[in-house]
């Protein structure tokens, strides 16, 4: 079986890139000056990580938040070439990425002594990263569509599936190209289909009988042209990226999520070995309820925090994680090198 070498599983992850409790808590540092650096995503990731997290951590350790933007890849890249001094303190990472770093013993084990707030986070999403990490924050990959053209969506993966193969649709799928694609396309249709892991055959016939209606996207602004040129009707596209063009005054656009449930693609924070303490009580930030709220509220995408309630805008358009389907993370990464080279046999690029 082909496995992803760490440096493979580090290119894998640049496509993304381009793409606490209040009073005195055990272990936490408190009123105590000095600085750690930590990471984020540009644009309105940033906004959000600086608004949502770094204040309030600010706030009540009179400590400094210094953001390094960038991907994945290059932080995990930076602490396994300086273990022992890693240049940042804390890593926002890809479930793959966040496995390679678990696997590399680079990162630390997360417990609800070092994070009270974990004790709010379902046993799940930590558990998915080996316990070394957690998953915070979650996109669902679901049907996308043009309500202008598409009056009666379809409710399910098969029923998707069968109307793009009868041609009443022109559907637009992520491309292999795209790092997601393994998870939220290959094995979350094959699993609705029948298959799983194990088994990837389902999607391959799914889409031999659709290919003759189907486009592909490199990158989700891809995607959203392809429906708003009419290139496409609808797709397999995630659940923020839809509302978030639904903001910006596409309000032709909707989501649904799959009666199988679609696949659901977590982002995880982890603590970088020897990193500063003071990024215990960053992370513990991110774990808090109230913060989560916030930016789940800016980035239009579901949290994990179990007591996070939803505006009555967002309420409906996140897809609670109970409905979704967990990707198990760590087989996908074991095969997925085969599925990508039977893609490129089958499908092509």
């Amino acid at each position: 079986m082909t496995k992803l070498t760490r440096r493979q599983l580090l290119g894998t992850g640049a496509a993304l890139g381009t793409t606490l409790a209040a009073g005195a808590l055990p272990r936490m540092a408190s009123a105590q000056s000095g600085e750690i650096t930590v990471t984020a995503f540009g644009g309105v990731w940033e906004e959000a990580v600086r608004s949502c997290f770094v204040a309030p951590f600010e706030e009540k350790t009179g400590a400094k938040a210094n953001v390094s933007l960038g991907g994945p890849a290059q932080w995990l890249a930076q602490v396994e070439a300086d273990p022992s001094d890693p240049p940042v303190d804390m890593l926002i990472m890809t479930p793959d990425l966040a496995l390679a770093a678990a696997d590399a013993d680079l990162v630390e084990d997360f417990t609800v002594e070092k994070l009270p707030n974990l004790a709010e986070i379902p046993q799940q999403f930590t558990d998915s990263v080996k316990g070394k990490g957690t998953i915070f924050d979650y996109g669902v990959g679901g049907i996308t569509y043009n309500k202008q053209v598409v009056s009666e969506p379809p409710k399910s993966f098969a029923e998707f599936v069968d109307r793009v193969a009868d041609g009443e649709f022109i559907a637009s799928l992520p491309s292999i190209s795209y790092a997601v694609t393994p998870i939220m396309l290959i094995w979350a249709m094959a699993e609705a289909l029948g298959g799983g892991v194990d088994n990837v055959d389902p999607f391959f016939e799914a889409m031999a009988k659709m290919k003759d209606n189907v486009v592909f996207w490199g990158g989700p602004n891809d995607f959203f042209n392809h429906l708003a040129s009419g290139e496409a009707d609808l797709g397999i596209y995630f659940d923020g990226r839809t509302w978030n063009h639904y903001d910006s005054g596409a309000e032709w656009i909707d989501f649904i999520n799959p009666e199988e449930g679609g696949s659901l693609n977590g982002v995880a924070v982890q603590i970088p070995k020897n990193a500063d303490p003071l990024a215990w009580d960053y992370v513990n930030e991110i774990l808090d309820a109230q913060n989560q709220a916030k930016f789940a509220k800016i980035m239009n995408y579901g949290v994990t925090n179990r007591n996070v309630t939803y505006d009555e805008v967002l309420a409906p358009r996140v897809t609670p994680w109970q409905k979704t389907v967990f990707p198990p993370y760590a087989r996908i990464i074991e095969v997925r090198n085969e599925w990508v080279d039977r893609w490129n046999r089958e499908i092509g690029g």
